[in-house]
């Protein structure tokens, strides 16, 4: 199914497709030594002008997160779009069990959380990259994404690159 998003402000927008999902226990956990008992939820807000206008029929493509150090990682765990409102349906994720956050971090420990990456993208604006969302076991994330337009003649003419990476999280200690 094709979507039109070029239509003109204010035209009636079609009714985007399903989310994709596969069966989440078809894939690798994101990080082996995080066993995914538990789940968190992760919904995605889509908007402009520095998050004053929503934006309807932004695509979000969710994957694992890619490890550098192993390579393992990187499959796609959803695609979901925006809705009038900006926002995507809430998504239930796996996630490692919150009890692993009852006790301080060490040199091999499994991390009390799983991480995402995620591509944001929608005709006319510039792609957005999140690198490491973390997602904790009975917790809803919101994670933002304010689109930047692409000038009028569809060329960044060297002023912007033609998408943006953003890392929502690096290694912390916990």
């Amino acid at each position: 199914m094709e979507r039109n998003t070029r239509s003109p402000v204010g035209a009636q927008q079609p009714t985007p497709p399903t989310p994709f999902r596969p069966d989440p226990t078809d894939r690798p956990n994101a990080n082996p030594l995080s066993p995914m008992t538990g789940q968190g939820k992760l919904v995605f807000q889509i908007t402009t002008a520095g998050g004053a206008i929503p934006l309807e029929g932004a695509e979000i493509i969710l994957r694992e997160f890619r490890s550098k150090s192993d390579g393992n990682g990187g499959e796609v765990v959803a695609v979901l779009y925006s809705g009038v409102d900006g926002k995507t349906e809430v998504l239930t994720l796996p996630a490692p069990a919150r009890s692993l956050s009852l006790e301080p971090s060490r040199d091999g420990a499994p991390v009390p959380y799983a991480l995402y990456d995620a591509d944001v993208n929608l005709d006319n604006y510039y792609t957005q990259s999140y690198i490491r969302i973390p997602v904790f076991d009975g917790i809803t994330s919101i994670q933002r994404a304010s689109l930047v337009p692409l000038p009028e003649n569809g060329y960044s003419q060297g002023l912007r690159p033609d998408s943006e990476k953003f890392y929502e999280g690096e290694s912390p200690d916990l």
